[in-house]
């Protein structure tokens, strides 16, 4: 088992978040696209799984992350951005579908490949969150730990792989819609935290999926339509959101869990692999068929977990509004439909093999 560090948990805490803040401005002198986010990941994981120690970030850390991003893109939604958005719903509704579809697929490989049960491969396979398709798995008689590593994996492949490749094409900076010109308040930056705390609190009290995420970028998206412009959000904490959202990701690296499920682990990447492949190829083919952007649709349909799309599409500038809508939707249809399509699709039960 990896060694705890033996600090006080304030220290261990800062001492996390020093490794990732390091990896991050290290990437950052190198130019690395969405530098804060790997490189802390990088760092955080290199710890785990090199060094052995079990590091930890603070209580709500990602939370923090998630409701700095979501501020920051409920800001970009003006009136008339979130009207044009708007009009992509049903290829949304079409996107998130086939996504689903092609988890169906990725779980009918992983199945026979890795030898694991319906429930276990059908929820390591459908693009949802971890902890959402972990429960959903458990609650089906699958297995907890395979699932969140498979789900793990999807998100680190996506965003090891396609920003790199997309900055390597020199696709960045093709955004559809017009930069906001709001600047930071001293004033208003306050007022715009607690509207967005709350958002979050109520929405995490309602147990909705990326209640910290939604609900600060809901906010942000009434403030901007109402034209309040409060404050736009500091770089620096944009910065300090991908190194929270980065070093959480880390975590999830440990040896002994990598160890323990080493069997899994390549069948696992394989399917990743193949899901990514296929979403992103379909984001590609909607760009091309209704005008938008490829790399910005290949961001908004491919597998990765929405709060790293939407980091990724702000920090490249390839349309955050179209980015984050997409991922809100393929959210919610996951979420409300997986069960089902899993009793219609999979029947064999579990066994403690």
């Amino acid at each position: 088992m990896p060694s705890r560090i033996g600090l006080p948990d304030i220290v261990l805490w800062g001492v996390t978040l020093a490794i990732g803040g390091a990896g991050g401005f290290a990437l950052d002198l190198l130019h690395v696209p969405l530098a804060w986010l790997l490189g802390s990941l990088a760092a955080v994981a290199g710890a785990g799984l090199i060094g052995g120690y079990r590091l930890a970030v603070p209580p709500g850390g990602r939370q923090v992350g998630q409701l700095l991003l979501g501020t920051a893109i409920g800001l970009t939604f003006t009136p008339t951005v979130a009207e044009i958005v708007a009009g992509y719903a049903p290829v949304m509704v079409v996107a998130a579908l086939l996504s689903i579809l092609y988890g169906v697929v990725a779980a009918w490989s992983l199945r026979r490949t890795a030898r694991v049960d319906d429930a276990t491969a059908f929820f390591s396979s459908v693009p949802g969150g971890v902890a959402e398709m972990s429960i959903l798995a458990e609650r089906h008689g699958g297995h907890t730990a395979p699932v969140s590593l498979a789900q793990s994996l999807r998100i680190l492949c996506v965003v090891t792989t396609i920003p790199p490749i997309i900055t390597a094409l020199g696709l960045t900076g093709i955004d559809p819609f017009e930069p906001s010109t709001l600047a930071f308040d001293a004033m208003g930056f306050p007022a715009l935290i607690t509207l967005a705390v709350a958002g979050g609190g109520l929405l995490a009290w309602r147990r909705v999926p990326n209640a910290w995420l939604l609900g600060p970028m809901a906010v942000a998206v009434l403030v901007t339509a109402t034209e309040s412009d409060l404050s736009a959000m500091p770089g620096p904490l944009l910065s300090l959101s991908q190194v929270l959202i980065g070093a959480t990701l880390g975590l999830r690296y440990r040896r002994d869990r990598l160890l323990a499920l080493r069997r899994f682990l390549p069948p696992a990447v394989l399917s990743t692999i193949v899901l990514v492949g296929l979403n992103v190829a379909t984001g590609a083919a909607i760009g091309i068929l209704v005008g938008l952007p490829v790399p910005t649709m290949a961001l908004a349909v491919s597998p990765g977990g929405m709060a790293e799309m939407s980091i990724t599409a702000k920090v490249l500038h390839l349309g955050v509004p179209v980015v984050s809508a997409f991922h809100v939707v393929r959210i919610f249809l996951v979420i409300g439909f997986s069960e089902i399509v899993f009793r219609k699709l999979f029947r064999r039960p579990a066994t403690n093999e």
